[in-house]
């Protein structure tokens, strides 16, 4: 077996588990129920996926040191080495690697709904609070702070066209309202990914959006049928999910969690005040 089988026959195997799963979800009575259900089957794949220094959480929230917090999030994956654990499901901003919204459809409603949930994530002040000894390191070792990277992960989606799907996420939506500051590295990304159809990456330090449309080599059962600049195209939701786990490695690899963040920058100045007691006393 080529290198190259292994892999396919890997991922269309991972693919036809986590598919079962989806279709058992479906079969749930309640709507709220089955968005559930595929949140964990998400999450449990990418547990799989992820080293384990890449914590996954579902139904978290985010929050920064000025006491903003985002809406409740699908999944939040974060630096399990740094995030302390007495704050359950709240996670501060400085330890998020990223944010995906799930879906078990995505039509146009729903990207609107995704996309407005992850700009609250987006509005949070990721840049942490340093200590002077940590602005000094950070200017001579060129330290840097990445703002959490976003994603939009559906089963399916509604539209019938590559076209359509694409215009429901414009590139705009990574800087309204956001004071981009890149020349410090802070690239902010939106990654967009449905089984059916393929995926939209766009990253704000170039304002290019690259599109792939998974097509598939061949006949299959799970392939998708969806039309691409005016052709009917067969879609692999395999290999989507292949590309979209590759492309979510790519870029957690690159993300920078500031090493001077302190917990200490949350606390309120009655729970940061100390008194020194001399040693020695009876």
């Amino acid at each position: 077996m080529s290198k190259a089988d292994f892999l396919e026959q890997y991922f269309q195997t991972e693919y036809d588990i986590f598919n079962a799963k989806a279709k058992n979800n479906r079969n749930l009575p309640h709507a709220g129920m089955v968005g559930s259900e595929n949140e964990l089957a998400l999450s449990a794949l990418l547990r799989d996926f992820l080293p384990p220094r890449f914590g996954i959480e579902t139904g978290g929230i985010v929050i920064d040191k000025h006491g903003l917090e985002s809406k409740q999030c699908d999944i939040v994956i974060y630096d399990s080495g740094k995030y302390p654990k007495y704050f359950r499901k709240v996670f501060p901003v400085e330890v998020v690697y990223s944010v995906i919204e799930v879906k078990t459809e995505l039509s146009k409603t729903e990207a609107t709904d995704a996309l407005d949930n992850l700009k609250s994530v987006q509005m949070l002040d990721f840049r942490p609070a340093l200590t002077p000894y940590w602005i000094t390191k950070t200017r001579e070792e060129g330290f840097r702070a990445s703002p959490p990277f976003c994603m939009i992960f559906s089963y399916r989606s509604s539209a019938k066209q590559f076209e359509t799907f694409a215009k429901w996420f414009p590139w705009s939506w990574l800087h309204e309202g956001i004071e981009l500051h890149e020349f410090n590295g802070e690239i902010r990304g939106l990654n967009v990914v449905a089984l059916d159809q393929g995926i939209i990456k766009m990253e704000s330090s170039n304002g290019y959006v690259t599109r792939w449309a998974a097509v598939a080599e061949g006949d299959d059962s799970r392939n998708f049928i969806k039309t691409i600049a005016k052709q009917e195209t067969k879609i692999d939701p395999a290999k989507t999910l292949f590309i979209m786990l590759e492309s979510l490695w790519q870029r957690l690899s690159h993300h920078h969690i500031h090493p001077g963040f302190d917990i200490r920058s949350y606390m309120n100045d009655s729970m940061g005040s100390v008194l020194p007691v001399e040693s020695g006393c009876d």
